[in-house]
């Protein structure tokens, strides 16, 4: 009585599977017909069966009509490609020669699917969906060892090639996006080797990751390498100033300033950066002050007046220009402070001292002054740097107009500090 039931089982398990097997048949001739909701129901009960789910056959046809699902636009929304793509990448994965021809058409096809969605999700700012749609892209292209489209017509080859790399991009910088660095650098780094997709963009990412990792040592080296490249890039160049900024080489530094000025002579920025580059190096936070600070001072101020020629509305230029003149102005007071005699000789020099002292408040008072009546008037949107500079210029013009003897005015940002 066992051995019955074994045959019977055994035949039974034979009949399923061929009954299984004529639905991949029945969906390949619905395909045919273009009977696409036929198509799908067969494919989908072969697909459920376990005795047919992996043959290549099956998943061959489920490439073929999930794909050709995708142009209907019934089932367009679902984006059934995908599960397409899917099966005949594990056909491939079982048998990479079956259908081949087709197969390679297929994958193309969906390739091209995958990076359309790929670039849509990264404009909407669906970091996450692009990286994934995009990395499909490149395991199809990367099939075979990447060799498995060779034998396409070059212009097909050079235009999935195209896509590929710019698939690449995107993965990276989604991923940059996401904040997953680690990921995203080696992506970074192939896409800018890659002159398909290579671009200042490309530099710039990969800088601003190093400088959030704080590598300065490698940022500083692809900031090199960007330079070379792109030697006009603003931004790249941007970077190296900001570079020698945080890493205090004021002297070269100021040389690469220099260069950039004399290429972008009308950069209001660039000549601001200049100013206090000078002044900072006319007044090192420790140790004494150099010994040609009149020099450095001077060179400030010269490059102070052509920022503010070319923008003469920009509140932080004018109360650092200010601010020069005030600082200047406090050092003489230190000296007149010094002076603890009383002799004739003692008093001349302090009257001497004093009417320098003034005369570099007075320097200061219009820059101020400007500064305030630019910032007073939007006031109430001022927040973080501005509004500290905005009361920095009070305080500033509180304490000019005090040794001006203009105590009205003087009390009137006092109050106005007070009130912020």
């Amino acid at each position: 009585m066992k051995k019955v039931l074994l045959v019977a089982a055994a035949i039974g398990f034979g009949f399923n599977g061929i009954a299984q097997e004529k639905y991949v048949v029945s969906a390949n001739v619905a395909l045919s017909k273009q009977s696409y909701d036929e198509a799908k129901d067969n494919i989908d009960k072969a697909m459920a069966s376990p005795e047919t789910k992996d043959k290549p056959k099956t998943l061959f046809v489920k490439g073929q009509v999930y794909l050709a699902l995708q142009t209907i636009d019934k089932y367009k929304a679902m984006s059934p490609y995908r599960e397409g793509v899917q099966a005949v990448l594990k056909l491939v994965e079982i048998k990479p020669d079956y259908e081949k021809s087709t197969v390679d058409q297929l994958l193309l096809i969906g390739g091209y699917f995958y990076y359309n969605d790929g670039v849509k999700a990264y404009n909407d700012k669906k970091f996450a969906d692009a990286a994934e749609y995009m990395r499909n892209v490149i395991k199809i292209r990367e099939l075979g060892g990447g060799k498995r489209f060779d034998k396409f017509q070059p212009s097909e080859q050079k235009k999935f090639d195209t896509v590929a790399a710019e698939s690449n991009q995107t993965m990276a910088m989604s991923l940059s996006n996401l904040g997953k660095y680690d990921e995203a650098i080696p992506l970074l780094m192939a896409v800018k080797s890659n002159p398909i997709t290579r671009s200042p963009a490309i530099y710039e990412t990969i800088i601003f990751i190093y400088n959030t990792q704080e590598k300065s040592n490698e940022a500083y080296a692809m900031i090199q390498e960007a330079r070379k490249a792109y030697p006009d890039d603003v931004a790249i160049r941007n970077y190296e100033l900001n570079y020698f900024i945080k890493s205090g080489k004021q002297d070269e530094l100021v040389k690469k300033l220099e260069d950039a000025a004399a290429k972008d002579p009308s950069n209001a920025d660039i000549q601001f950066n200049i100013a206090t580059s000078y002044l900072t190096a006319a007044s090192p936070k420790s140790g004494p002050k150099p010994a040609n600070v009149a020099e450095l001072l001077s060179k400030s101020e010269a490059a102070f007046q052509k920022a503010l020629q070319l923008a003469p509305n920009n509140a932080g230029y004018n109360y650092n220009f200010g601010a020069l003149y005030f600082n200047q102005a406090t050092d003489v007071n230190d000296q007149m402070n010094a002076i603890t005699g009383t002799s004739d000789a003692d008093d001349k020099k302090y009257e001497a001292l004093k009417a320098k002292r003034d005369e570099y408040f007075s320097k200061s008072t219009p820059y101020f002054e400007k500064a305030y009546s630019i910032m007073a008037a939007t006031e109430k949107d001022l927040a973080g740097n501005e509004k500290a500079t905005y009361k920095n210029v009070i305080l500033a013009l509180k304490e000019v107009y005090a040794r001006q003897n203009k105590m009205d005015k003087s009390a009137e940002m006092k109050k106005k500090y007070e009130s912020l």
